[in-house]
């Protein structure tokens, strides 16, 4: 899987990529904040592709002097468990890193996430029963960025390509 820069022409494979994630990690009306964020995000957005084919996508936003939120990150319905999530993740961890600026990273995800998160070093700090609709709970989450570094987890500063299982 190759990464770059998210651009207008991808817009439509990251709805479509949310579409495909709906209703199990998504709500309906969750289509329409997508669109309006892909037309202006808030801070840096990427797309992972394989053959020309745009398979993940995410990004990520500053919210404070020394804190980063992520922002959209998904994956094609078809390639979950291939760890195309996590080289995303590790990916927009190396990104936030390298800007220097941020300390913690959260992020704001359902319950049915909070452990691919958890296995990458995040920790809960909330939860929000039906959050984000009914049976989908809003779960924050947030990294020290630095204590991570220091113990390797998430392995931030090495992203790696993802293998198929």
């Amino acid at each position: 899987m190759q990464i770059r820069s998210y651009s207008e022409n991808d817009r439509g494979a990251c709805l479509d990529i949310l579409s495909e994630n709906t209703p199990e990690y998504f709500v309906a009306g969750d289509r329409d904040s997508l669109d309006d964020f892909l037309g202006r995000p808030l801070g840096p957005y990427f797309v992972g592709e394989e053959n020309g084919r745009v398979i993940a996508c995410g990004g990520w936003a500053m919210t404070s002097q020394d804190t980063a939120v992520l922002t959209w990150g998904m994956v094609r319905r078809a390639l979950h468990r291939h760890g195309i999530g996590r080289t995303m993740l590790r990916f927009r961890l190396e990104s936030i890193k390298r800007d220097g600026r941020a300390k913690i990273v959260e992020v704001h995800t359902a319950q049915v996430v909070q452990g691919f998160f958890a296995r990458e070093g995040f920790r809960v700090v909330d939860v929000v029963p039906d959050g984000y609709g009914q049976g989908l709970d809003r779960v924050n989450m947030e990294l020290n960025l630095a204590r991570a570094v220091e113990h390797g987890v998430a392995a931030v500063g090495r992203p790696q390509t993802a293998a198929r299982r």
